[in-house]
């Protein structure tokens, strides 16, 4: 007998063990590769054509096409196809429906991969029996492409001529293929974050645009006094809004800071329905005055509990309210009434030093209907200052989440001699507060100052 024919089972074993390392071995090598063809572009398309091109070579099939399940999943469209056949169709884009595809439709159900050896007559391949035939396809693999448990897609996989898949080519194929569902879930996550980011972008936009398009184009002047108003709008739309108007024929003027609660376009259209009827009442009022002498504050209080009873009677189940400080001055007087519904005490400076804060003495308006407001008179002398904030400025973050506060505030405004000193001064403290942080909130200031 010769020699060189006998193998004990502990050669051939190890010829085995041999064979079944070099398969791992060349499994790793594939995914590896594989694994940089998808860390290298950020390109879908490019990355699953890739795959396809590298199964090919390594499956030894006669094309690799990888295919996604439409919404209602009833078909698959071939996202990527790769053949190294001359004259073959490249068939990326196709549609086609599931009916009748058996082989398709037995992955998508199932979960599992499936191996058709006889491809050119297994009825469940009966769809594909002739392409198989003219071709010499013998063999026909499907893999499905499984994303969190769910498939969405397949890879279709006919063989070279004679060849039949073996379980390792099996194997290495659902490796494969859950890189590649993996890929193309996180393109859709991608895909899907950046659209609900568009559609937030552009609803921050259309509520910007409300915001702004209701905020007075210039300030009107008013003799005896000096009016300043400093607006920063927030990345995302908040309900700060200030008004500014002349009043009995631009002999008085009407202030107006506020904040409604909520953010958004909901805040921003609420903010013009605050705006309007504040405005349209308090216009309306004075209008009326010459015939009946009304205190200035009277006049204030109405047009705000009109405001605060259509807010809360007709959109109660939106549950929007508003805080708000609205004053009304007159020319060459040093006096001014107001109203504080809510809102942060604005700041009374006096040319003497002396610094005031000016509590809410209402309610924020549009919470309920019979709510009772109060005015209050304030005497300034002359370079006297009132300066009111909305909750934006002492809430304004630094990158250390650190709040720009009331004491910050209070130091600042009180190292200043002047209206427009003190404005400066605060833009500029609060910029540099807030340096590359986000701002959250609306950031607003409105001053007074009576120049005699």
């Amino acid at each position: 007998m010769d020699q060189g024919e006998n193998t004990s089972p502990d050669q051939a074993d190890s010829v085995d063990v041999k064979k079944t390392l070099e398969r791992r071995a060349e499994e790793l090598s594939i995914l590896n590769h594989l694994a940089e063809a998808i860390s290298s572009s950020l390109d879908l398309d490019d990355i699953l054509h890739s795959i396809c091109r590298e199964m090919v070579m390594v499956l030894n099939a006669r094309n690799v096409g990888i295919a996604l399940l439409n919404e209602k999943k009833d078909s698959l469209k071939v996202v990527a196809f790769h053949t190294e056949q001359m004259g073959e169709t490249d068939v990326t884009g196709l549609e086609f429906s599931l009916e009748g595809n058996d082989a398709s439709l037995f992955v998508i159900k199932t979960g599992e991969p499936i191996v058709v050896p006889d491809a050119q007559s297994n009825p469940i391949t009966r769809s594909m029996h002739e392409v198989f035939r003219q071709r010499g396809t013998s063999c026909l693999m499907v893999v499905p492409l499984l994303a969190r448990g769910e498939v969405i897609g397949t890879i279709g996989i006919p063989s070279n001529a004679h060849e039949v898949f073996s379980q390792d080519d099996v194997r290495l194929s659902q490796t494969i293929a859950g890189q590649v569902a993996s890929v193309i879930d996180n393109a859709r996550l991608h895909q899907s974050v950046k659209k609900a980011r568009d559609v937030a972008e552009r609803e921050l936009e259309i509520g910007r645009q409300i915001q702004t398009s209701f905020f007075p184009e210039s300030i009107p002047e008013l003799n005896g006094w000096q009016v300043a108003v400093y607006f920063q709008s927030a990345r995302q739309v908040a309900g700060d809004f200030y008004d500014v108007f002349a009043l009995e024929e631009g002999r008085k003027m009407g202030v107006i800071l506020a904040d409604v609660c909520d953010k958004g376009v909901g805040a921003a259209l609420f903010m013009v329905l605050f705006r309007s009827l504040l405005r349209a009442s308090l216009i309306k009022g004075f209008a009326q005055n010459k015939k009946t002498n009304r205190d200035p504050g009277e006049i204030l209080v109405s047009a705000i509990d009109e405001t605060n009873k259509y807010i809360a009677i007709n959109h109660a189940r939106a549950s929007m309210f508003a805080t708000l400080f609205a004053a009304v001055i007159e020319q060459d007087k040093d006096e001014l009434c107001y109203l504080n519904c809510g809102h942060d005490a604005p700041v009374v400076l006096r040319k003497s030093g002396e610094v005031e804060r000016l509590k809410p003495g209402s309610p924020a308006i549009g919470m309920f209907a019979d709510l009772e407001f109060n005015f209050s008179h304030l005497s300034l002398d002359r370079d006297d200052s009132i300066i009111a904030f909305t909750d934006g400025v002492t809430d304004a973050r630094s990158p250390d989440d650190e709040p720009f506060g009331e004491k910050r505030l209070m130091t600042v405004l009180s190292d200043s001699k002047s209206l427009q000193s003190r404005f400066e001064f605060l833009k500029k403290e609060i910029t540099e507060h807030i340096s590359e942080a986000d701002q959250f909130d609306d950031i607003t200031f409105i001053g007074l100052e009576r120049k005699g």
